[in-house]
């Protein structure tokens, strides 16, 4: 009683596919002639195992596309919004992903406060600004209107303030500490090597100083940010330097790995 799909598809006319030439490479798969009522005998059935993927990360564009469809932001808005979220440290990566101050900061203010978090209230805002530009209605009304429903926001939120402000807060932390987080340090074994903004720049140091003063320096010419994981050869941390218009490099902390020579910037690492 179950119901059975055959598909497949074969190119008759070959339309515009005649100027790729030799290029056109479009695999085909051809069904064999059936009638209606025919019965077709089954020579082998194969279980798969499969469970159901979860969607795609997103990317800046298709997070920008997102926010289109469901009319939050602006054409010259929804950029920014992206921006915003990576330079306050919302998201990071490249797919997409929440950090843990993200995700914090979202639940923080969706148990204490959640019309600031509501995608509803921000699109009748953004449609209301549509219906000014399109004289439909007063720019005062629109304006009152929004003032009170902000005041109303801004009082429940003082309320809870304090408690907003200490859970973000701890949250900030953790999310910093996470993502400065290079790896174990190999000298003291105790510590970690964590990412630290010094008087000369960015440079990696064990968090157990003053009594571990191992330290790295980072390439002065690149985005760094750790790569969480280690090298292949010498099992040392490795980082990720970006550049702009290049593609991101891992390169080993460990000035003495083998493999330093197939790292073109590994000059500029190494032990201070």
């Amino acid at each position: 009683e179950e119901m059975f799909i055959a598909k497949g598809a074969t190119t008759i006319d070959l339309g515009w596919h005649t100027l790729y030439g030799k290029y056109a490479n479009f695999k085909e798969t051809e069904l064999p002639v059936v009638e209606i009522g025919e019965e077709i005998k089954i020579k082998q059935i194969t279980h798969h195992d499969k469970e159901t993927q979860p969607p795609k990360r997103y990317t800046e564009s298709s997070i920008i596309k997102a926010l289109e469809a469901k009319n939050l932001g602006t054409k010259a808005t929804r950029a920014s919004i992206v921006d915003t979220l990576f330079q306050r440290g919302y998201v990071d990566g490249k797919p997409i992903q929440a950090t843990e101050l993200g995700i914090r900061t979202f639940d923080t203010l969706e148990k204490y406060c959640p019309d600031i978090v509501d995608e509803k209230l921000t699109r009748e805002f953004e449609e209301e600004m549509e219906e000014i530009r399109a004289g439909k209605q007063t720019e005062k009304n629109i304006i009152d209107r929004a003032k009170e429903t902000v005041k109303k926001i801004i009082d429940k939120f003082k309320k809870h303030e304090k408690k907003v402000g200490e859970e973000l807060q701890k949250a900030n932390i953790e999310t910093r500490d996470e993502m400065a987080y290079v790896g174990k340090c190999m000298k003291c074994n105790k510590g970690d090597l964590q990412m630290r903004r010094g008087k000369f720049g960015m440079f990696i140091a064990c968090n157990k100083y003053p009594d571990c003063k191992n330290t790295f320096s980072l390439p002065s010419n690149a985005l760094c940010r750790p790569a969480k994981k280690q090298c292949e050869t010498c099992q040392y941390p490795k980082i990720l330097a970006i550049k702009k218009g290049k593609r991101p490099q891992e390169l080993c902390l460990n000035k003495e790995c083998p493999d330093k020579d197939k790292d073109l910037d590994t000059k500029n690492v190494g032990t201070v």
